[in-house]
């Protein structure tokens, strides 16, 4: 092994003990490594797949900033669940790539179709930016794990009470989460998003709620839980851990995005949905590690 990889795959955050000064500056190394590794991600997938758009209006945050700022926010995000991780290489590689593709994309262009009278994206493009969301994770996820010291160790065993529950308990998490998500995404909606003149005008008369939109919700809620469930099993340390890691994984992924300028959405409605999605997900993503960790009472 070289000389660059053991220190690499050197621990950062101990367990017990101290942590030293020696450790600090490793570890905002790796970082620093991993801000990188998601700047060339974003950078490599753009290249390789074209996106076929109309050239987006430098308005509010130029597109080269907003590029540094989403590497490094999102790249922060999935650090910390990769440092604290009990898994190590492949499997956590793969949990990455799960996690972050899900979140950052699947999750999002999901919502995008089923809004698309209003947003009138191309299908071709919409697909593109479902397969750039895959590749972006497929690079960043192992360069990653390879600069936060997580390409080889030993794995530590589940907390014992984790994720145990039995099928009336799996059943009842689910239907809790995927309706407190429905919950979540009208009030915040409306709270927080529809506050804003140009996002309500820019909405009206695109889009006729129904009986199919809280019913999509809930679909997108079951999805959620289900996506925190690779973080839950990953984390070790205690029950808060988790729940700050599912917080940041969902509330700086899916808002991040839309600081990038895009022809189809304006500054103010973009400006809008980031404070809507950031302040909803953190809440939902900490509420759902508190559901997945909650021990039964026996």
């Amino acid at each position: 092994m070289s000389t660059l990889q053991s220190t690499l795959n050197k621990p950062t955050v101990p367990q017990h003990g101290t942590f030293g000064f020696k450790q600090g500056i490793l570890l905002v190394a790796q970082l620093f490594g991993a801000f990188v590794a998601m700047l060339l991600a974003y950078v490599i997938s753009s290249s390789l797949i074209r996106i076929n758009m109309p050239p987006a209006p430098e308005d509010g945050i130029p597109a080269s900033t907003a590029l540094l700022i989403v590497s490094l926010i999102t790249a922060l995000a999935l650090a910390y669940p990769i440092v604290r991780s009990r898994w190590f290489g492949l499997k956590l590689m793969a949990a990455i790539v799960v996690v972050m593709f899900g979140v950052e994309t699947f999750m999002t262009q999901i919502e995008t179709l089923f809004f698309n009278n209003a947003l009138k994206l191309p299908m071709d493009v919409l697909m593109a930016l479902v397969a750039t969301g895959f590749l972006r994770a497929l690079i960043f996820a192992p360069l990653a794990v390879l600069v936060l010291g997580k390409l080889k160790g030993e794995s530590e065993p589940q907390v014992p009470t984790r994720l145990q529950f039995s099928i009336p308990g799996w059943v009842i998490r689910f239907a809790f989460l995927s309706v407190l998500y429905v919950v979540v995404y009208f009030a915040f909606g409306y709270f927080v998003a529809m506050q804003w003149v140009e996002a309500r005008e820019f909405y009206a008369g695109t889009f006729v709620p129904d009986a199919t939109l809280p019913l999509f919700q809930i679909l997108r809620g079951v999805m959620w839980a289900a996506l925190a469930l690779p973080i839950v099993a990953l984390m070790r340390g205690k029950a808060w851990e988790t729940m700050l890691a599912i917080a940041l994984v969902f509330g700086v992924l899916v808002a991040a995005p839309v600081l990038f300028p895009n022809p189809f959405m304006p500054v103010m409605v973009r400006q809008a949905h980031f404070f809507e999605l950031l302040s909803s997900m953190l809440f939902f993503g900490a509420v759902t590690g508190w559901v997945w960790t909650r021990q039964t009472r026996k």
